[in-house]
Formats: structure tokens, C-alpha cells, sequence
């Protein structure tokens, strides 16, 4: 044999578990290998040495103890399904109680009249909390009850200049579906 084996096969080659032509072709390969030669030989002392020191099968300590506690625990069980099915009509009316319950309740809440809401003035309301990080900075806000809106306004904050622009890592332009029909303007 000129190739090298595959791992599967040197293992099985080193436990001495190949059958006769396999075994003498990768003893032919190895005996020029002196290192897979000592491996093998380790193997081997190492199986005589544990052989001779553990017995061969070892019975369970209390064996029928277990034994007849797992017999007893499966008899309970088919106890239990025999002593179940004597109370099976049980079984029939809850599913069908709960069901009319259910029923009685959809029904009770669909005949109920709302009474009438009461509204919360817009002066009880609660009062937001305003928090500026940045010392000398105040912030008042003005609630717009009847636009839905409410305006913060920020004293002490430096106006923006108007030819500020956002830099090139702050905002990307988004990317084109290549699908959508989209014409593209060159400046």
C-alpha cells in the first residue's frame, strides 16, 4: 500500500478490528512507519492491562430492587388510567360548562351600554418633566391641546449657521432598488 490510510481505518488497524486482507495491507504500509508500529503495541499492552484489572460485565448492585420498584410504578400507572376511565362523564361535562360560560359571558358583554365617559381636563393632566444636559440651557414647552402638537423650545442653545452642511459619516445617501423605476438627474 503506497497511499496513507484514512484515519477510520488506521483506528480500526490499531484496535486490531480489521478483517485479514485489510489488516495485511495496512501492516504493509506501516512497517516502515516505526511510530504507528509503537502505537499499535501500546494499545495492545493498554487492553491486556485493563482486562486483567476490571472483570468482564459486573451485575447492578440490588438489581431486583430497582427492578420490582419500576414494575410497581407502571402497575400504578394502569391503575390510574382504570381508576380514570370510571369517571370519564366528568370529563364529558366540564369541556361543555365551560364552553356555556364562556357563551353566557360574550353574550352578557355584548348587551352592556357604556356609560358615559368621563373626561379628564386638560389641567389635570400630567405636566412633563423637561431635562437638559448642558449647563445654562432651558427648555419650556407649549402644549398645542387643540392641534395634537407640543413645541419645545431650547434658550441657550447657539443658533445653527445656514451654510452648515452634514458631513459625509453623519448621512448616507440611500441606495437605489434596482427594480424601481427611478431616473437619476446629473447635477
Amino acid at each position: 500500500m503506497n497511499t496513507t490510510p484514512d484515519d477510520e481505518l488506521l483506528a480500526l488497524w490499531v484496535e486490531d478490528e480489521l478483517d485479514a486482507s485489510a489488516s495485511i495491507e495496512v501492516d504493509a504500509w506501516a512497517v516502515v512507519r516505526p511510530e504507528w508500529m509503537a502505537r499499535r503495541e501500546q494499545v495492545r499492552e493498554w487492553k491486556s492491562l485493563m482486562q486483567g484489572a476490571l472483570p468482564v460485565s459486573v451485575e447492578p448492585p440490588y438489581g431486583d430492587f430497582f427492578n420490582a420498584r419500576i414494575a410497581r410504578e407502571i402497575e400504578r400507572g394502569v391503575g390510574f388510567a382504570t381508576r380514570r376511565s370510571r369517571r370519564s362523564w366528568w370529563g364529558l361535562w366540564l369541556p361543555a360548562t365551560a364552553l356555556a360560560g364562556m357563551m353566557l359571558c360574550f353574550w352578557a358583554g355584548t348587551r352592556m351600554v357604556p356609560s358615559e365617559s368621563v373626561a379628564v381636563p386638560a389641567a389635570e393632566r400630567a405636566v412633563p418633566v423637561l431635562y437638559t444636559p448642558e449647563k445654562g440651557v432651558k427648555a419650556s414647552f407649549f402644549d398645542a391641546g387643540s392641534a395634537d402638537a407640543m413645541v419645545i423650545v431650547l434658550d441657550g442653545v447657539e443658533a445653527i449657521p445656514d451654510n452648515f452642511e452634514l458631513p459625509e459619516t453623519a448621512a448616507r445617501p440611500a441606495a437605489l432598488d434596482e427594480t424601481a423605476d427611478v431616473e437619476v438627474l446629473a447635477p
